[in-house]
C-alpha cells in the first residue's frame, strides 16, 4: 500500500528499527496476509442508499482482491448502546464498526473494545494519524482502542454576505468572544437580523455551552469523569457573553428555543449572522436549506483572549471487537485504513472519492478536523482541488488557525445527560433577564453529580 514518503533520516531510522524487529520475529502485514483470517465489517449502507452502497461494495471487493487469503463479510449492524453489551457477550458484533466519540471512553474503561496499539504499529499507521484526535481513543497509558475517522471540531459559522452588509471584513472573522459581541451588534444594527444565535434544545444547548466553557479555559468534569466541574467561573463567563448579547445589545433575535435544523434553516435564509456549529454543517445548510455556497464562512471557536483556539470535538471512532485475535485486529485496521484513510495518502484514491461525490452532487471535501496530520491533509486538499465543489477559500480563517487549536473531547461520563441538564440553563439565560445563574448551575451540577456517584 502506498505510504507518505519519509525524509531520508526518518527512513534510515525506520530501516534500522525494522531490522531489529525482524530479528526479534515481529510479524508484518505480509505475514498476516498469508493467514486464513475472517472479519466482518459493520456499517454497510442500506439498500436505500444506492450510491453509498455501491461505493462500499466496490471498496470491499477491492479489499478482498488485495487480501485473497482473508474472508471478508459485511453487515449493516451499527452502534446501538442499548444492545451492545448483549451482542458482545453473544458474539454477534462485527469485527470492526463505528461508535460515537461520546462512548469510546466508557467502552475502554469496561474492557469492551480491543487494544489495537500493536496492530497500528504492524500496519505502519500509528505515526500517520492526527495525534490530537487520536487521544480520544487512548487510555491513560497511551494504548489505542480506536481510530477517529470522521471527526469534527466546533467553530464559528458566519454569513459572509451579512458581514459585508454590516461593514465587516468576512476574511477576518472574530477570534474572541468580545469581537463576536461587537460583530453581532453591528450586523443587527445594519440589517435588522440576529447578529448571533445559539442552539438551546435537544441537548444541543448544553453541547454548545460545553464548547464555550472550554474556550474560556474551563472543564465540565474532572479527568476521571467522576466529578462535575462546570459550576465554575468559566461557565458563568460563557453564559454572560450570550446574556449580554441578548439583554444589553438585543443582537440575538427573538427565537430562543432552537435545535440544529431550526437554526441551520434560519442561517441559510440569511436571518442569522453567526452561530457555533461544526464545519460539516455546511452540507445541510447549503445542499438542503439552499444557502449560497459563497455566503458560508467558517472559523475556529473564539476564545476569551484571542489566544490559540480551544474547542470541543466529536464524531466517529472505528473500533475493533474486543474478542478479535491479533490477526483479526490487523485485518480490521487495514480495512479502516483502506476505506476511510487511503484518500488522504493516495492521490488516485482521493480523486476517485471526490469524483463519486461530484457525481452525487454533494460536497466533496469540507475543511475541518482531519484524521491525519495537518500537512497530509493540506496535500489531500491539493489533490482534489480541481474537483472540490466546496469554496475552501471561505474556510481559510479556520485552516489558518486549526493547527494551533487544542481539541478537547466531550465529557467522559454521561455526556448527553450533562448536555440535557444544561439546556434549561441556556434557555433561562436567554428568556429571563433576571435568571439566577448560580442557582441554575448548582442544580444542574447536583443532578449530574448524583448520576456520576452511582
Amino acid at each position: 500500500m502506498k505510504r507518505t514518503p519519509w525524509t531520508l533520516a526518518a527512513a534510515t531510522a525506520a530501516v534500522a528499527l525494522a531490522s531489529l524487529t525482524a530479528c526479534a520475529g515481529a510479524p508484518t502485514v505480509e505475514d498476516f496476509d498469508k493467514q486464513d483470517v475472517t472479519i466482518t465489517i459493520g456499517n454497510q449502507p442500506p439498500a436505500s442508499q444506492e450510491a453509498e452502497l455501491a461505493y462500499f461494495t466496490e471498496k470491499v471487493d477491492a479489499f478482498r482482491e488485495a487480501h485473497p487469503n482473508w474472508t471478508i463479510e459485511t453487515s449493516e449492524a451499527t452502534w446501538d448502546p442499548a444492545t451492545f453489551a448483549a451482542q458482545l457477550a453473544g458474539g454477534n458484533l462485527p469485527t470492526v464498526f463505528g461508535v460515537p466519540f461520546t462512548d469510546i471512553g466508557s467502552l475502554i474503561e469496561r474492557g469492551q473494545v480491543a487494544d489495537i496499539t500493536s496492530a497500528l504499529e504492524t500496519t505502519g499507521l500509528a505515526d500517520q494519524l492526527n495525534s490530537s484526535t487520536l487521544e480520544i481513543a487512548q487510555d491513560g497509558e497511551g494504548h489505542v482502542y480506536g481510530i477517529p475517522t470522521d471527526a469534527y471540531a466546533l467553530g464559528l459559522a458566519y454569513n459572509r454576505a451579512l458581514f459585508e452588509e454590516a461593514g465587516l471584513d468576512p476574511n477576518s472573522p472574530p477570534t474572541t468572544w468580545e469581537e463576536v459581541q461587537v460583530a453581532a451588534k453591528a450586523i443587527t444594527e445594519a440589517t435588522g437580523k440576529a447578529g448571533y444565535s445559539q442552539l438551546t434544545k435537544d441537548n444541543q444547548g448544553g453541547w454548545i455551552l460545553t464548547a464555550q466553557t472550554y474556550s474560556f479555559g474551563g472543564t465540565m468534569e474532572n479527568a476521571d469523569g467522576t466529578e462535575v466541574t462546570f459550576d465554575s467561573d468559566e461557565t458563568r463567563e460563557a453564559l454572560d457573553v450570550i446574556r449580554t448579547m441578548r439583554w444589553e445589545d438585543d443582537s440575538m433575535g427573538s427565537n430562543f428555543l432552537l435545535g440544529a435544523a431550526d437554526l441551520a434553516q434560519s442561517f441559510a435564509a440569511g436571518e442569522v449572522g453567526m452561530f457555533v456549529i461544526q464545519s460539516l454543517a455546511y452540507q445541510p445548510i447549503v445542499e438542503v436549506f439552499g444557502m449560497p455556497a459563497e455566503d458560508f464562512g467558517f472559523t475556529t471557536l473564539p476564545t476569551a483572549d484571542g489566544g490559540d483556539p480551544v474547542t470541543l470535538s466529536g464524531g466517529n471512532v472505528e473500533i475493533v471487537n474486543a474478542e478479535a485475535t491479533e490477526a483479526e485486529k490487523v485485518a480490521a485496521v487495514e480495512w479502516i485504513d483502506f476505506y476511510k484513510l487511503e484518500k488522504y495518502r493516495s492521490e488516485d484514491a482521493a480523486i476517485a472519492d471526490a469524483q463519486l461525490k461530484v457525481d452525487q452532487n454533494t460536497a466533496v471535501a469540507i475543511p475541518g478536523l482531519s484524521p491525519v496530520s495537518d500537512e497530509q491533509y493540506e496535500t489531500y486538499l491539493g489533490w482534489i482541488a480541481d474537483l472540490n465543489n466546496v469554496p475552501t477559500a471561505n474556510f481559510q480563517p479556520y485552516l489558518q488557525r486549526a493547527a494551533s487549536q487544542t481539541v478537547i473531547p466531550e465529557p467522559k461520563s454521561d455526556a448527553q445527560e450533562l448536555y440535557a441538564a444544561l439546556d434549561p440553563v441556556v434557555q433561562a439565560v436567554l428568556t429571563d433577564e433576571g435568571a439566577d445563574v448560580d442557582a441554575l448551575l448548582g442544580q444542574a451540577a447536583d443532578a449530574i453529580q448524583a448520576r456520576l456517584a452511582r
